[in-house]
């Protein structure tokens, strides 16, 4: 369930924008302008957190994608991600990749690629990495990043521990935000030491709470995506069909209900099905 990981924290970022950038940049962080809308022009797909900040009187958009598991191709997306951002907003964007866990992490930046012996692209970005940051620090202290400080490489179960008493005695946040903030505690803690750590309390939050029951439907709504797109991909390999490298992520953007069309139409029309799904994996023009 690693993506259930990347949703709660997803929710995390969004509703903390100001606490995300303590998290980023530490005690010289920019200032939080605005939040903005995370969906991204002629794309289904949207960014974790795109904010506007402003440092020494400029302004820039900080794009944040947050990894809880490792994917092939997310230097490209990031890529992606970061272009049109740049579009909408007409600012340059600072784009950042948080690691979970070192698991998580892919290769390195920057992302480049050439053509006829000439570097066309060098595509760098920001890495944060969960566990390399010291939670000690007094910029780290905001309530949103209790819940975090768990993955932090030198932190043992008690911190767990201390981190909920602090969110249960925290008296800025409203009811809904310390919930929302010990189910991203609970969430990750029993991920790096064991659910058998957890107090009961925060057991009972975790399974009481409606968020948790939305991020595992949301999960289950993306394993069905992703069944429907192996399904299409084996039709592929069996009638010798030479796909694009991005086909499996251009699948994925076309969502359950679409891929359910391909599949039906694949067992009643083969030849016909064949040619939509060459059609919907295509490069796109730009």
């Amino acid at each position: 369930m690693a993506s259930v990981y990347d949703l709660i924290l997803r929710r995390l970022v969004q509703g903390h924008p100001e606490q995300l950038l303590l998290l980023l940049f530490g005690p010289d962080a920019p200032t939080l302008v605005r939040a903005v809308d995370s969906s991204l022009p002629q794309s289904e797909r949207r960014a974790d957190a795109l904010l506007i900040a402003e440092a020494r009187g400029e302004r820039f958009v900080v794009e944040v994608e947050l990894q809880a598991q490792p994917e092939a191709g997310f230097a490209r997306r990031l890529l992606d991600y970061t272009v049109r951002a740049h579009l909408r907003e007409g600012l340059p964007v600072l784009p950042v990749a948080l690691y979970l866990l070192p698991e998580a992490e892919g290769a390195p930046p920057p992302y480049v690629f050439g053509c006829a012996g000439q570097r066309v692209l060098s595509f760098d970005f920001q890495v944060v990495r969960l566990w390399e940051v010291d939670f000690s620090l007094p910029a780290l202290q905001a309530p949103a990043l209790m819940a975090l400080s768990v993955m932090e490489q030198t932190a043992g179960p008690e911190r767990a521990t201390w981190a909920e008493a602090r969110l249960r005695q925290e008296p800025g946040l409203s009811e809904e935000e310390r919930l929302d903030l010990l189910v991203v505690l609970g969430s990750l803690a029993a991920r790096r030491f064991g659910a058998e750590w957890l107090s009961q309390s925060l057991r009972s939050v975790m399974l009481d709470w409606p968020f948790w029951n939305e991020a595992a439907a949301e999960e289950r709504i993306k394993e069905r995506v992703r069944e429907r797109t192996r399904t299409l991909l084996m039709f592929a390999r069996a009638r010798g069909m030479v796909l694009p490298p991005e086909a499996e992520q251009r699948l994925i953007e076309l969502g359950a209900d679409r891929l359910e069309q391909l599949i039906n139409q694949a067992f009643v029309a083969p030849d016909e099905a064949a040619t939509a799904l060459l059609q919907s994996v295509a490069p796109r023009n730009h």
